[in-house]
C-alpha cells in the first residue's frame, strides 16, 4: 500500500510538471477611435502577435473608444488597474509626469515622427532616472511611445494673414504648442485629440495645431476647411503600450519577453504604416473634401523660427518650475540621441521592417537582456 501511494505521488508531480502555464487575459483600453490607424496597424496586430508567439496563453481584451477611462482618466486608471495596460499621453499629466514631459516639450527640435519616437524611448528608458521614479511611484510602466507626424495649422475658416490668427483659439495641448500658439498672437485651449471635432464643430475651437493625418484618424477633414503647410514638429511621448507596474511585475518571464518582442511591431505599425500613411493620403483627402491647403507667409515662418531658438532655455525653465532636478542634463541626452535617431533614420522612413529591427536592435533587446 506504501509503495502504491508514493507511486502515484511520484506520478502525480510528474503530471504536474507538464501543465502548461495558465492562459493570461490582459485588458487594454484606450480612448480613441477603433478605427484610428493607431489602433487597427499598430494595437490589434500586436495583441494578435502576442497571442501567436506564446501559443494563446497570454491574450488581450481591447477596449477602445474610452469604454474604461477618458484621456485625462488614463493615468488613474492604468495606476489603479481600471484596465491592466492602454494608452496613456504624458503631457495630459505635466505634474505627476513632468520629468517624462521635458521631451514632449522639445517638439519644435523634432523633424520626423521616425526618428523622433525612437529618440523619446530610448532616452526615457535608458537615460532618465527620474522618468523611472515617477512611473513607479504612479504604478506605471511605458513600454512603447509612438509619435505624431509634424503639427500643423488646421481651421475652420480660411486665413490669409497672421493678422487673422490673432485672437482665435486654437486646441494646443503640451507647452510647447501652446507657446507656438501665443507666437502668433493666437489663444491656446487645452483639449484632448479625441475632442478636437467636437470642439471645431460647436465653435469651441477656431482652429487646431494638428497633423494633417488627424483628417483621417479623428475625422477632422469633417470640419476643418484650411492648413497652413507650416510643420511645427513632430509630437512624442504618446504612450501606446503602458501597463499597470504591478501587472507587469506579475507576468511570467516568457509572457514579458512576447510583448517585448512584438512591440517592434506595434510601434513600426502605428507610424510607418498608420500615422506615415495617413499623412500620405491626408492631401487626397483635403482635395476631395475641397480643404485648402496653403503655403504659410514669410511673416509666420520667421515667428516660428524666432521662437523655436529659444524653445531649449523654456523647456528647461519649465520643467525646473515642476521640480525636474538638472533639466538641462535631459534635454542635452534627448538631443544627442535624436541626432543619432535622425542618422540612423534617413533612408527608411517609409520601411516598416527596418525600422522595427532598428527599434529592437537599439532599445527592445536591451530591455529582454535585462529580464529576471
Amino acid at each position: 500500500m506504501k509503495k502504491l501511494l508514493i507511486t502515484s505521488a511520484v506520478c502525480a508531480i510528474g503530471m504536474l510538471a507538464t501543465v502548461p502555464a495558465m492562459a493570461k487575459e490582459l485588458t487594454y483600453a484606450t480612448y480613441t477611435s477603433p478605427k484610428s490607424s493607431n489602433n487597427t496597424k499598430g494595437v490589434e496586430p500586436f495583441m494578435e502577435a502576442v497571442s501567436k508567439r506564446t501559443n494563446g496563453d497570454l491574450t488581450f481584451k481591447f477596449y477602445p473608444g474610452g469604454q474604461i477611462f477618458d484621456a485625462r482618466g488614463t493615468l488613474t486608471g492604468i495606476g489603479d488597474e481600471l484596465s491592466d495596460s492602454g494608452f496613456l499621453v504624458p503631457q495630459y499629466f505635466p505634474k505627476e509626469l513632468s520629468n517624462i514631459g521635458v521631451m514632449p516639450d522639445l517638439l519644435m527640435m523634432n523633424k520626423h515622427e521616425v526618428s523622433a519616437a525612437g529618440a523619446f524611448l530610448e532616452t526615457m528608458l535608458f537615460s532618465c532616472p527620474g522618468c523611472a521614479a515617477e512611473m513607479k511611484e504612479n504604478n506605471i510602466k511605458m513600454l512603447a511611445s509612438h509619435a505624431a507626424a509634424p503639427y500643423n495649422i488646421m481651421c475652420v475658416d480660411e486665413i490669409k494673414s497672421v493678422e487673422d490668427l490673432k485672437g482665435l483659439k486654437f486646441r494646443s495641448a503640451g507647452d510647447a504648442l501652446g507657446r507656438a500658439t501665443k507666437s502668433w498672437g493666437g489663444v491656446p485651449v487645452s483639449m484632448s485629440s479625441g475632442e478636437i471635432y467636437e470642439g471645431l464643430q460647436r465653435g469651441q475651437l477656431d482652429c487646431a495645431v494638428a497633423p494633417k493625418a488627424w483628417l483621417i484618424i479623428y475625422g477632422l477633414a469633417d470640419v476643418v476647411n484650411f492648413i497652413y503647410d507650416l510643420p511645427i514638429g513632430a509630437g512624442v511621448g504618446m504612450g501606446l503600450f503602458t501597463i499597470n507596474d504591478d501587472v507587469w511585475e506579475g507576468l511570467e518571464r516568457d509572457h514579458k519577453e512576447a510583448i517585448l518582442s512584438e512591440l517592434p511591431g506595434l510601434l513600426a505599425g502605428a507610424i510607418v504604416d498608420g500615422y506615415g500613411a495617413d499623412t500620405a493620403n491626408a492631401a487626397k483627402v483635403a482635395a476631395e473634401k475641397g480643404i485648402t491647403i496653403a503655403q504659410p507667409p514669410a511673416e509666420l515662418v520667421a515667428i516660428l523660427n524666432e521662437t523655436r531658438k529659444g524653445e531649449a532655455a523654456a523647456v528647461a525653465a519649465k520643467a525646473a518650475s515642476r521640480g525636474v532636478e538638472n533639466p538641462e542634463a535631459l534635454i542635452a541626452s534627448y538631443t544627442e540621441n535624436l541626432a543619432i535617431w535622425e542618422e540612423a533614420t534617413k533612408d527608411i522612413l517609409t520601411d516598416r521592417d527596418a525600422y522595427a529591427e532598428l527599434l529592437w536592435e537599439r532599445i527592445y533587446s536591451r530591455l529582454v537582456a535585462d529580464l529576471k
